[in-house]
C-alpha cells in the first residue's frame, strides 16, 4: 500500500498534520514581539538567557542571525546541535530599501560599525549593510543610534517583506520613465513592521524600478514592479528564483531579461512551477 500523502500543512482541507518547528515558533509568538524582550530582558540578562525560540527563530524578525562558532567549518553544520554551532555574537541586517542613504546614515553606520561590530559592514545584494561581531547587550543601544536617522532593522531577516529593491539611479536617470521611490516608500511604510503581513510563509522580495536598464532584475522577485515605454505588452521569457523560465508582460523598451543576456540555457517555455509574479505597468505616454 502506498503511503499516504502528506497534507502539507493545509488544514482548510481537513488535514491536521503538526506543524514543523519554524511554523510553531511562529504560532507561539509573533516575531515582532522579540524587539520588547531583547531591549528589557536579553540586553541586560546576556547571551545566555535568550530563550532557543527567540534565539534562531525570533530574532530574524529583528535582523539578527547568530554567528558560527569559530574553527567549525561548513561541512559541520548538518551534523552539530544548534547549540554547538552558535557564537555569542550576532549578524546585524540594516533595511536599506530602495539603496538610499544619506551621509548622515552612513556617518551613523560607521560609527556602530566601529564601536560596536568590530569595523565591519558588508553591502549585500539587496542593498542592506550587515555588521558582525555584535553583542546582544550592546543591540539597544545600536537601534538608538540608527533609529535616530531614520534606519532600522525590522524584518531584515525573517518569513517577513524583506529589504526591497529599487533603481540605484530613481529620480537622476535622464532617460527613466517612471521614479519608483514614491511607491517603493509607501510599499514599505504599510507592510514592514505590520502585524498582518509578519507571519508569510516565507521572506518575501519586492522590487520597484522606472527605469529603462532592466537593473534591479526583477525576475528574481517575488513581486516586481516594472514599467515599459509603450501601452501594448510584449511578452519575453525570463527566469524565476527557482531557475524556471516564464513569461512576463512586458520589459522596459530596449532591454533583454538577464537569462538571455548570459545566454542561459534554461530559458524555453514557460512553466508554472515559478513563484515570481511579475506585474508590469505601463507608463501613460512614452516619453517625450
Amino acid at each position: 500500500m502506498p503511503p499516504k500523502a502528506s497534507g502539507q500543512g493545509q488544514w482548510a482541507l481537513g488535514q491536521r498534520e503538526p506543524l514543523n518547528a519554524n511554523e510553531q515558533f511562529k504560532q507561539d509568538a509573533d516575531g515582532l514581539t522579540v524587539r520588547e524582550r531583547i531591549i528589557n530582558e536579553y540586553a541586560a540578562g546576556g547571551f545566555d538567557s535568550i530563550e532557543p525560540s527567540d534565539l534562531r527563530g525570533r530574532f530574524r524578525w529583528m535582523g539578527l542571525y547568530t554567528q558560527r562558532r569559530p574553527g567549525i567549518s561548513g561541512g559541520q553544520t548538518a551534523t552539530l546541535a544548534p547549540e554547538e554551532l552558535d557564537d555569542k555574537y550576532f549578524m546585524m541586517r540594516i533595511r536599506s530599501d530602495g539603496g538610499r542613504l544619506s551621509a548622515a546614515q552612513l556617518r551613523v553606520v560607521a560609527d556602530i560599525s566601529t564601536q560596536y561590530a568590530r569595523g565591519t559592514a558588508d553591502v549585500t545584494d539587496r542593498e542592506n549593510i550587515q555588521l558582525h561581531w555584535v553583542r546582544i547587550e550592546d543591540v539597544p543601544a545600536i537601534w538608538e543610534k540608527l533609529e535616530s536617522v531614520g534606519l532600522s532593522t525590522t524584518e531584515a531577516c525573517g518569513d517577513t517583506p524583506r529589504g526591497m529593491l529599487g533603481c540605484p539611479l530613481a529620480g537622476l536617470a535622464e532617460d527613466e520613465l517612471i521614479d519608483g521611490t514614491p511607491m517603493l516608500q509607501e510599499l514599505v511604510a504599510r507592510f514592514v513592521g505590520n502585524p498582518e503581513f509578519s507571519n508569510l510563509p516565507r521572506k518575501y522580495k519586492t522590487v520597484v524600478s522606472g527605469c529603462t536598464e532592466h537593473c534591479t532584475v526583477h525576475e528574481l522577485n517575488d513581486v516586481a514592479f516594472s514599467v515599459s515605454s509603450g501601452r501594448t505588452a510584449r511578452p519575453v521569457s525570463t527566469c524565476g528564483s527557482a531557475a524556471d523560465c516564464r513569461p512576463i508582460r512586458s520589459l522596459p523598451s530596449g532591454s533583454v531579461s538577464s537569462c538571455r543576456r548570459s545566454g542561459s540555457a534554461r530559458c524555453g517555455p514557460a512553466s508554472p512551477r515559478s513563484s515570481v509574479t511579475t506585474v508590469t505597468a505601463a507608463a501613460a505616454t512614452a516619453p517625450g
